[in-house]
């Protein structure tokens, strides 16, 4: 699931440069932003590199508001 958002917001930045400010604004070294903005993969691969998992990891849905469905099937079990 988590890998489907992060292709959302890949596609949201249409152009190479928003994708490298954003991904640095991200925490993304800006050799790994550039290569990731300019490379020529679809967004459902690119999606799934270990530099937009680090950018757009649990910590970031976290902060987004997401909840985790493996935590609510946990607390739903207790209760």
């Amino acid at each position: 699931m988590r890998r489907r958002l992060r292709m959302c917001y890949l596609k949201q930045w249409k152009k190479p440069k928003t994708k490298k400010r954003k991904l640095v604004a991200l925490g993304i070294p800006p050799e790994w932003a550039s290569l990731i903005s300019c490379s020529r993969k679809g967004y459902w691969r690119l999606s799934k590199t270990p530099q937009l998992n680090k950018a757009l990891g649990l910590a970031f849905w976290q902060e987004q508001g997401l909840r985790s469905l493996v935590g609510y099937n946990e607390l739903r079990s207790i209760t």
